[in-house]
């Protein structure tokens, strides 16, 4: 499979360790980005536990016939992290860690989204798209016709968590399938990018053809916003 793509993660300018997690699988096209919670040593454990726990359990399954049966797979493995998360939180004390996760499954011009949390997943080519929607209690007031997209930047609830990795043996994960248009690439990013980063700045960055400057670039451009948290981006051209 010929996908260029780029990977970078950061602790940013503010916190002591990164609790993100970040994982590629070429050979699949699997990419999936984490950012953990629960404290210093329990956010990086359920980062790192879901991805590892989620790729597992897509590389148990063999690739399927028909791209639509991709659902199906990405769904059972985001269960199958959410019961790894919840034991070892169990095993280890560590009760209240979780995660978000994001990941995409490129096949063709087919990618396969699995999302929980507020990590994210973005299309750009003359634009950007989000096509995740946050799990957040301020996207779940904009659903509701409560708030607007714009005050919902800078609620302080914005993210305020309805539904993580790891909070719960019951978890109704988004999975669905968007077709590439071609020219399009592919953003995973955890909220250190996109929560001090303007949208009309990451697009700019993202025109730059070298994926391996733009990435770098992305993530210097939140640090220069101050950084507050950590950061984790991978960028796909299919």
């Amino acid at each position: 499979m010929s996908l260029r793509y780029a990977v970078g993660s950061d602790v940013g300018s503010v916190r002591e360790n990164n609790e993100d997690h970040v994982r590629v699988v070429p050979e699949r096209g699997l990419f999936v980005v984490a950012d953990g919670m629960g404290g210093h040593v329990a956010g990086e454990v359920a980062s790192r536990v879901a991805v590892e726990s989620f790729i597992e359990a897509v590389a148990k399954q063999p690739r399927p016939r028909r791209i639509k049966d991709e659902i199906a797979i990405l769904e059972a493995a985001v269960h199958a992290a959410n019961n790894a998360v919840m034991d070892t939180a169990q095993a280890r004390g560590l009760i209240g860690m979780g995660t978000t996760l994001t990941a995409a499954l490129i096949r063709g011009r087919t990618a396969t989204i699995a999302h929980i949390g507020d990590s994210r997943a973005y299309l750009a080519n003359d634009k950007l798209w989000m096509v995740t929607q946050d799990h957040t209690m301020a996207a779940l007031m904009v659903q509701s016709g409560l708030l607007s997209e714009h005050d919902a930047a800078a609620h302080p609830e914005r993210h305020v968590l309805t539904q993580a990795i790891g909070t719960g043996r019951t978890i109704e994960p988004d999975v669905f399938q968007t077709r590439l248009p071609r020219a399009t690439r592919i953003l995973l990013c955890s909220d250190g990018l996109y929560d001090v980063v303007p949208a009309i700045e990451i697009l700019q960055l993202m025109q730059d053809p070298d994926l391996d400057a733009t990435v770098p670039a992305l993530i210097q451009a939140a640090k220069a916003h101050g950084g507050p948290d950590n950061i984790t981006v991978v960028l796909i051209d299919p």
